[in-house]
């Protein structure tokens, strides 16, 4: 069995450049997933927090982390849109990606 591979948070710095990004964070079930949006000013960063569910499976419960699924973003209001697969970035189980978004598209990661 391959190690799990993604994130427990997600900093996003607008480098020159208004963006809106979305972060979609994962559940056990489809249907409840969270999704949250969030403006980011020109030189500004947001650390989108780690979210976690509970879980019980007759007398016994447990707390999950939910995964950082994806972030998608838009540059602007009118800019280019781009979404990226957070586990693309992921080499095991991560307590923080760091990406940095340009007005021209590209995006970088750091751990």
């Amino acid at each position: 069995m391959l190690p799990p591979k993604y994130t427990r948070s997600v900093t996003v710095t607008a480098e020159d450049t208004d963006i809106t990004i979305t972060v979609r964070y994962g559940a056990s079930k489809e249907e409840d997933e969270i999704v949250v949006v969030k403006e980011i000013g020109e030189g500004e960063s947001h650390t989108f927090e780690e979210k976690s569910e509970y879980m019980s499976a007759g007398y016994v419960s447990w707390k999950n982390v939910r995964k950082i699924l994806s972030i998608k973003g838009q540059i602007g209001e009118d800019g280019e849109v781009f979404e990226k697969l957070c586990e693309t970035d992921c080499e095991g189980v991560h307590s923080n990606i760091h990406y940095t978004v340009h007005k021209w598209g590209v995006y970088s990661r750091s751990r």
